[in-house]
């Protein structure tokens, strides 16, 4: 298992497994990610590529499966969801976190997250997720791989999101 910076090259690639997996969500009935699907990104997964702030994971075969946007800077996204907990400023914002559904249910996601946690040790005090407080599989995976449930948050439509926080002191 591998983690790999994305580089710019690979924006398309980045967005090719982000519409890939909001498809998927679709055929399983969640909205999930449908702005996706209607051209959108509100966390513009694009240029988070031409940031540095995406990483692909590649299993033992070399074959991609999967990928993570990792942001230093709180977005908008983050501030609305996290502001009544506060903004460490050394702490680490994942979003699209993602395994291909070619790859699921092969502890690839567990995986993901300990390379994530491995990356970013010693450089940043926490990392922090959220998700969408319906998905009760989600949650429990994130609980089931040493995140902490700090707490909820409402987006601007009324959605409430489960936020996670994975200590890295």
């Amino acid at each position: 298992m591998k983690l790999e910076q994305a580089k710019i090259t690979d924006a398309k690639t980045a967005i090719g497994l982000l519409k890939e997996s909001a498809q998927w969500l679709k055929e399983t009935g969640s909205d999930q990610w449908s702005d996706v699907l209607q051209g959108e990104d509100k966390h513009d997964l694009a240029d988070a590529v031409g940031k540095g702030e995406v990483y692909f994971f590649y299993n033992s075969k070399n074959e991609l499966v999967g990928m993570a946007a990792a942001w230093k800077v709180p977005t908008e996204w983050d501030k609305m969801l996290w502001q009544e907990f506060g903004f460490d400023q050394t702490a680490c914002y994942l979003h699209r976190v993602i395994i291909r559904p070619l790859y699921r249910r092969n502890a690839y996601g567990k995986e993901l997250l300990n390379a994530l946690k491995q990356r970013f040790s010693g450089e940043v005090s926490e990392l922090r997720l959220d998700c969408l407080a319906s998905n009760q599989k989600l949650v429990q995976f994130y609980r089931s791989n040493e995140f902490i449930n700090v707490g909820s948050s409402t987006d601007s439509k009324g959605n409430k999101f489960e936020l996670f926080s994975y200590d890295m002191k």
